[in-house]
């Protein structure tokens, strides 16, 4: 591969509007999204030898759904957990769960079980595998922010020292490396709060392709439209 991929992400959009295309419910579309993952990030590990995914599951923003809707997803997230935790083990991939994870909002048993996800393949050192769960990169951001000005306080930092070392440190994604790619399917052209600080230097492939319909085709398509991209990082190439 031409260009360094180490770290891939994807905004997951569209199961809703491939449902309502065959006339089918909104938790069908989700279903059949929760369905194409283990496909996705399995061709990422093994077919291009990325070493981090990140997929974008749940935002701080999904709240606003309607109560079934989430409910739904939570569902079919906790299922997804509980069924391929071994599958990871065996392939070697560590499943990180990045995102406010002690709001009381989310529903127990999903919560135990992610954090079984995360306890059984933390010693797994092959690949990563970065599911953001209730995750908003502001609110990230603005976290990060508030851990740093209380050890200034506290005076365990000197403010005038602070290095983006010592921020990204504070970042959920600390023990990854920055996005080198991020892929959103269904057409839309925006980041919608996902992972705004480490997509800094990211390329970015926007494809009309629903998420349910994200095969490996479509990834080696967007795969090779960042190989054709000339990354600068700032600097002047040729």
């Amino acid at each position: 591969m031409s260009q360094r991929l180490d770290h891939i992400a994807f905004i997951m959009d569209g199961n809703g509007r491939w449902a309502k295309k065959r006339l089918l419910s909104r938790s069908m579309g989700h279903k059949a999204g929760v369905k194409r993952i283990k496909e996705i990030i399995l061709s990422c590990f093994e077919d291009y030898g990325i070493h981090t995914c990140s997929l974008y599951c749940f935002s701080t923003e999904n709240w606003n759904r309607p109560k079934d809707e989430i409910e739904t997803l939570f569902q079919l997230l906790k299922t997804f957990f509980e069924e391929e935790i071994d599958f990871f083990k065996e392939k070697g991939v560590q499943i990180r769960v990045l995102g406010f994870l002690e709001d009381e909002r989310i529903p127990s048993d999903v919560l135990s079980t992610i954090k079984k996800a995360v306890q059984e393949t933390k010693d797994c050192t092959k690949n990563v595998f970065n599911v953001l769960f209730n995750y908003g990169a502001r609110q990230e951001i603005l976290e990060a922010t508030r851990k740093l000005a209380k050890k200034a306080v506290e005076g365990k930092v000197d403010p005038e020292r602070l290095t983006l070392s010592d921020f990204s440190g504070m970042l959920f994604t600390k023990e990854s490396s920055d996005v080198d790619l991020l892929i959103r399917t269904s057409g839309e052209e925006r980041l919608s709060n996902c992972l705004l600080y480490q997509c800094a230097y990211a390329e970015f492939v926007f494809t009309p392709c629903y998420w349910p319909d994200f095969d490996k085709k479509e990834l080696e398509k967007c795969i090779r439209e960042f190989e054709s991209r000339n990354r600068r990082f700032g600097a002047i190439k040729g």
